[in-house]
């Protein structure tokens, strides 16, 4: 039992990713494009939370212990993650998921963080490959970098609320 929320937590965050693809045409036609995306969206934010706490709410299985190098690395990575978010397109979405995967990845080395940041950063990178085959579109301008640092010093300091971790090395 002591697994069962995480287990439950990321089936269903996977089934969320599966099943739409599967509904989406019929959801678009009933609500429109911009509703769907948006209830999604906010479905996907929500379950990605849940799945976030339930793995920190797992049994500690250490992998590799933490140093504090590991959590430098992440400070430093994710601002770039979530400009790289917000320049646009699959393609600079999945990049910045991708870079937040991987450097939590590292910094995580329990066994149920290894699960999901390991799974997040395959699928980060398979949508990664399907986004750039769509072609790159990169819209940079000092608005979207400065609403970029603006949403990585609330997260930045939301950590410890959202996660019960501090990003401080």
């Amino acid at each position: 039992m002591e697994w069962a929320e995480f287990a439950a937590a990321l089936g269903a965050f996977l089934a969320s990713h599966v099943i739409p693809a599967r509904l989406r045409g019929p959801l678009v036609a009933r609500v429109g494009r911009r509703a769907y995306l948006i209830g999604y969206s906010l479905l996907s934010l929500a379950l990605l939370y849940w799945l976030i706490v339930a793995a920190g709410r797992a049994p500690f299985v250490e992998i590799w212990p933490q140093d504090p190098w590991m959590r430098w690395l992440v400070n430093i990575t994710m601002p770039v993650a979530i400009l790289a978010a917000a320049i646009g397109g699959m393609a600079g979405l999945m990049s910045g998921f991708a870079l937040w995967a991987m450097t939590h990845l590292v910094a995580n080395g329990d066994l149920a963080h290894v699960i999901l940041f390991g799974l997040l950063l395959a699928y980060a990178l398979f949508g990664l490959a399907l986004g750039l085959r769509k072609g790159v579109t990169v819209r940079l301008n000092w608005q979207r970098i400065v609403a970029a640092l603006l949403v990585w010093a609330t997260l930045f300091h939301l950590h410890p609320l959202l996660t019960g971790v501090s990003p401080l090395p």
